[in-house]
């Protein structure tokens, strides 16, 4: 059993050969794109023509693709930090965002609710509602550049997750706060779209969230009908990915040309790409960014998005191209899709500046190449000029020359994809809370199944509703999500390599432990696995079901003493104290120096609080002035 294995690691498995097939009608196409990306990268891959038509994305992460950070609520130039929940992101894939749009039409627009300024880190209306996945630091050590890789968030955080912008807001002039690069402060216009979805992991609205909320999640789809099956957790560093993609019979042979676009926040290369000439938000006055929006976090504007284009021929016949030279990079803020040309402001040596600029995706070692891409040759036999191994005479299925298998019936070898087989269904799944943390992580077993194909890949998919077939098992419920031991918050999509699996001795029959994070709290699960051979033939789909309890937090929210007091985060006494803490307390040295002193002690005052119903009432008559004073100061 290989139990806690590191997510660090894409896995391919290596199956081994029973039943003897009988010949089909020619497999499906099937592309591998090949690469290596570094730390904490967004990235996109997508097929266009040889003449620049968009055709399909192949690969979204799932910054991107699931959790909105192109599309939310906040200005572009927010400050970010681990996990930070606002600030449109929208020079994270500009390339690949605006010619999908081009060809699939645009998102609308998200903002935040009711807030005074798109510059408001803090809230100062009634706008919130528990937030499962991102979380603002309180602690500006836990909120700069260094603390991208934290392990969590301390506490429950309350996020607005905003509304979609209307003619209306248009019409009077919305904008978002905007500082150009001599510092002069202005505010900038939105429009009514996105090239970027919305994020897609809220199951509709709750508290005080907006009604809009709810068409998040169908919105997107309804735009861009692939994005549930495209849709990956980030991937590991420096780990070689290989994506698998059968390409649809509705995309007919010819020459195409595969792109990647990749991107990581804060990807310094001063004087041009750097903090010194995009800084972060500064408004002494407060009117466009709060103290939270300049005052924590860091400015995560970095090198732009970098793009790669290998071009290919689909067909059944194989070929193989590859690429060490990006195509150019994209634009910083987002505004369009263009292509720039390479210069020498982008990095490009990984000795000086590894994993930053070009080196973002990493060479590999045997190919020479950044990106990689192997069409499979799934049907060699019937293309022109077939190999003289076709219709070779054999009796067993392996009794051909390598690519080839034998078609025990005709009694003829074949190409390797020709024969109608696929991985056995698995059988014995099993899915059940992790012991420590049964609130947001599970483990799931499962025996590796036989496979006619030497390669192919376990996929593990997790959803809050059962599979039933009405919809292909790619675009049910998302990419499962595994953690390593040295990092437990970083999470990957999980595969296998059959290099691993063969090393620690596991392979056909071998029964295996994986372990699931990134689970919602108190909510039903379903497990679905299936595995899939080299030739994109999948097997039978496996479910199970698991329960994930309340989630138990180290901490209270930030108004430490106030909750416990109160008894809830969400009652609307903390609120007013927040508004009094960000609008006027703060603004000031001594006030400033309150605060960061009630930070430092505010948690174990809370905890004694929270542990007695006496210090609970002296400590609402002692709340009740204040109160009343932020109240007043409100009106």
């Amino acid at each position: 059993m290989i139990s806690g294995f590191p997510a660090r690691l894409l896995l391919f498995l290596a199956l081994a050969a029973l039943a003897l097939p009988g010949r089909a009608d020619a497999q499906n196409r099937v592309l591998e794109v090949e690469f290596t990306p570094t730390e904490r990268a967004q990235v996109a891959v997508w097929l266009e023509a040889d003449d620049g038509t968009f055709v399909r994305t192949l690969l979204l992460t799932n910054a991107v693709g699931k959790y909105g950070i192109g599309n939310r609520p906040g200005a572009l130039q927010m400050n970010s930090g681990y996990r930070w929940p606002y600030g449109r992101r929208e020079g994270v894939l500009p390339v690949w965002g605006h010619r999908r749009a081009e060809a699939q039409g645009a998102f609308p627009r998200v903002i935040f609710q009711n807030r005074r300024s798109e510059g408001y880190a803090s809230r100062t209306s009634t706008d919130f509602s528990p937030d499962a996945y991102f979380c603002l630091s309180f602690d500006r050590d836990l909120s700069g550049q260094d603390a991208l890789d934290a392990v969590t968030c301390a506490s429950q955080f309350n996020s607005d997750k905003g509304r979609y912008i209307t003619d209306s807001d248009v019409r009077s002039g919305y904008t978002e706060p905007w500082i150009d690069e001599d510092g002069t402060a202005r505010d900038r216009a939105l429009a009514l779209t996105s090239v970027y979805p919305a994020r897609r992991d809220l199951e509709g609205p709750v508290l005080s969230d907006h009604p809009d909320v709810g068409r998040f999640a169908g919105d997107a789809r309804d735009v861009m009908p692939e994005i549930d099956a495209v849709t990956t957790a980030t991937l590991p560093g420096d780990t070689r990915r290989r994506l698998t993609f059968e390409v649809p019979d509705d995309i007919p042979d010819g020459a195409y040309v595969v792109w990647l676009e990749i991107n990581t926040e804060g990807d310094y290369n001063d004087p041009m790409w750097g903090p010194e000439r995009f800084p972060g938000p500064t408004d002494p006055t407060g009117a466009r960014w709060d103290t939270w929006a300049v005052d924590f976090g860091y400015p995560y504007r970095g090198q732009p998005s970098v793009v790669y284009a290998v071009p290919i021929t689909l067909s059944g016949a194989e070929d193989q191209a590859g690429t060490a030279t990006p195509a150019g990079y994209g634009d910083l803020q987002g505004e369009n899709g263009s292509v720039n040309a390479m210069d020498t402001t982008i990095a490009d040596d990984p000795t000086v500046a590894p994993g930053s600029g070009t080196d973002r995706l990493r060479v590999d070692g045997q190919s020479g190449d950044r990106l990689l891409v192997r069409v499979v040759g799934t049907n060699v036999c019937d293309a022109p000029n077939p190999p003289p191994e076709c219709g070779a005479a054999c009796t067993t299925v392996d009794g051909c020359s390598e690519g080839f298998l034998c078609d025990v019936a005709a009694g003829a070898c074949v190409g390797r994809c020709e024969l109608d087989a696929a991985p056995d269904a698995i059988t014995d799944l099993v899915a059940q809370a992790d012991d420590d943390r049964s609130w947001d992580r599970a483990e799931v077993e499962l025996t590796l199944p036989s496979s006619l194909r030497g390669l192919g890949e376990v996929e593990i998919r997790v959803a809050q509703e059962p599979f039933d077939g009405s919809v292909p098992f790619a675009s049910w419920g998302v990419t499962a999500k595994t953690y390593s031991e040295d990092n437990e918050e970083e999470t990957f999509q999980l595969l296998l390599q059959a290099e691993q699996l063969a090393a620690l001795g596991a392979g056909s029959g071998d029964r295996i432990a994986v372990d699931l994070a990134g689970l919602a709290f108190a909510t039903t699960h379903y497990v679905g696995v299936r595995a899939k051979d080299e030739c994109g033939r999948a097997g039978g789909v496996a479910t199970a079901q698991l329960q994930t309890t309340e989630i138990v937090f180290e901490t209270v929210s930030p108004c430490f003493v106030a909750t416990a007091t109160y008894g809830t985060p969400e009652a609307e006494e903390i609120g007013v104290l927040r508004r009094f803490r960000d609008r006027y307390l703060r603004s000031t040295t001594l006030g400033e120096q309150l605060t960061q002193a009630y930070y430092d002690h505010g948690p174990a005052l809370a905890t004694e609080v929270r542990e007695s119903d006496t210090l609970r009432s002296v400590s609402r008559t002692l709340l009740r002035p204040v109160l009343a004073f932020a109240e007043w100061l409100e009106q």
